[in-house]
């Protein structure tokens, strides 16, 4: 009976790899790409990064100041909560890949990384629902 009520690793990772870590980790790479990045592409880069902003305050800052209730809060966890907790990092990542095909797009590595970093996650919520 070992491990009988003790929860897949995996399933704890992607856990906390959506509500919080994959927008850690792609804050910087959206910060950079909007400093490097000239046109679109910038834009898109600025759209990724406050789309980061506001998910790591929707998912921080309620807890943070102590407020629990009030129109904000709930727009907050509407926005943390929507597509099970998932919306709010692909809606980030689509943002910087719409900044990795628009023309004024510099350092292709940081597509690179995003990749790396967007496989991860889909292959941590690919884990979770066929294990």
């Amino acid at each position: 009976m070992d491990g009988f009520l003790q929860p897949d690793p995996v399933i704890l990772a992607f856990i906390a790899a959506k509500q919080g870590i994959y927008l850690l980790c792609l804050l910087p790479l959206a910060l950079i790409r909007s400093f490097v990045a000239s046109g679109g592409a910038r834009w898109a880069a600025i759209a990724a990064l406050v789309l980061c902003l506001l998910g790591l305050a929707a998912r921080y800052l309620p807890e943070v100041v102590g407020a629990w209730q009030g129109p904000l809060v709930a727009a907050a966890s509407f926005w943390r909560n929507l597509g099970g907790g998932l919306a709010m990092n692909l809606v980030a990542s689509a943002a910087l890949i719409l900044s990795a095909v628009l023309p004024g797009r510099r350092w292709w590595a940081l597509d690179v990384l995003h990749g790396l970093l967007l496989a991860g996650l889909l292959g941590l919520w690919g884990y979770s629902l066929w294990s």
